[in-house]
């Protein structure tokens, strides 16, 4: 909030004169008109801010930011498809993302879209191994794993994979589930009981395809047997091709898999439909600008995962959507370009008007 309070005073048009001098020209940022916005239920505060602000922002008038709650097939089509609506906003997965954009497009809306992710982990034979190994569990358990950016298969150069999935099961082991309202928790439930036995499902067919779980796998028993918790899960054994390496789970659920070359770690990392966020582990400078260059998404970290800052943007490309949140980029997307033309002398017969008059003075 205090980023785009303060980004709003600088949301800047230009001006330049024209080559033939007879034109000044200005560029005027304006509003885009009503937006409406579709927030996630995983973070519904923070995404619902991350698309008011820059609304607000980019300009539009006090009084006008109203909250419809609803069901998506109900309300938020409602939404997308009123005339008056100049521009939708979604974040959420990508099949509903595709949804929003065939309702959008019959209105001719301007469209952002932050889908799902895969984000890959990819770790290279020269990285600090501790701080890779403590960098996944982070990653991949954040808020139970439903979050679009969480590392869900690391990529791991084979002279340090044995000692990386060693490494993951010990700190998972340490995890403490329970009561997230609680001091001492480290991870707390699942959104519901269907979403805990979605996750589940993909870990028995990762199971039944061939992978193996190294550690956990399953909902714990006694007294969180009543709540939508699940075990964070390390997975390895998993085939590049196979639904626990392509889908998104958005659960507490890691897959490792190895690979040889810089050139195969990479090639493995873009191998999936999604390209939302990704990170490299390397002691070497070059080796990461190399993996930021050339891993398809859109924000890659190098020796960590997940920090998300308001001054820097965030957004996806592939089937992770396209747009920006956060930063003065996400004014892009609330505002249009509009183009003035002064003319700035008294000749009342002007040279382009030749097309209608020919040469007539």
């Amino acid at each position: 909030m205090a980023f785009f309070a303060g980004a709003a005073r600088h949301l800047q048009g230009s001006a330049a004169a024209e080559w033939d001098g007879a034109h000044t020209s200005m560029i005027r940022r304006e509003p885009v008109g009503v937006v409406g916005s579709i927030a996630p239920w995983n973070y519904p505060l923070q995404m619902a801010m991350w698309k008011i602000l820059p609304a607000i922002a980019a300009g539009i008038p006090a009084g006008v930011v109203n909250v419809v709650v609803g069901e998506g097939p109900v309300a938020g089509e409602a939404l997308v498809s009123h005339p008056t609506v100049r521009m939708v906003s979604f974040t959420g997965s990508t099949p509903v993302g595709k949804r929003v954009a065939s309702l959008a497009i019959e209105g001719l809306k301007r469209l952002h879209l932050e889908l799902g992710g895969k984000a890959p982990f990819v770790v290279f034979d020269d990285a600090d191994l501790d701080a890779a190994v403590q960098g996944a569990v982070a990653a991949s358990l954040i808020n139970a794993g439903q979050d679009c950016t969480a590392a869900t298969r690391a990529y791991v150069q084979r002279p340090l994979y044995d000692a990386f999935v060693s490494g993951v099961a010990d700190v998972m082991g340490t995890v403490r589930l329970g009561d997230p309202l609680d001091a001492n928790t480290d991870l707390g439930p699942l959104v519901s009981r269907r979403q805990q036995q979605r996750v589940a499902e993909f870990v028995e067919r990762a199971v039944a395809a061939g992978a193996r779980v190294v550690t956990g796998g399953s909902a714990p028993g006694g007294a969180l047997s009543g709540g939508a918790y699940y075990e964070p899960t390390l997975i390895v054994d998993a085939a590049q091709d196979s639904e626990i390496v392509q889908s998104e789970v958005f659960g507490p659920v890691l897959v490792v898999l190895p690979f040889d070359t810089d050139d195969d770690g990479i090639a493995l990392a873009n191998d999936t439909p999604f390209g939302l966020a990704a990170s490299a582990w390397t002691r070497s400078l070059s080796r990461g600008m190399r993996a930021s260059r050339e891993i398809e998404a859109g924000c890659v970290w190098i020796n960590d995962h997940i920090p998300i800052v308001s001054e820097m943007p965030h957004g996806g490309v592939k089937a992770s959507g396209f747009g920006k949140d956060m930063s003065t980029y996400s004014f892009d997307e609330y505002t249009i370009v509009k183009h003035v033309s002064v003319e700035v002398t008294d000749v009342v017969r002007k040279d382009w008007h030749r097309t209608i008059f020919g040469q007539r003075s």
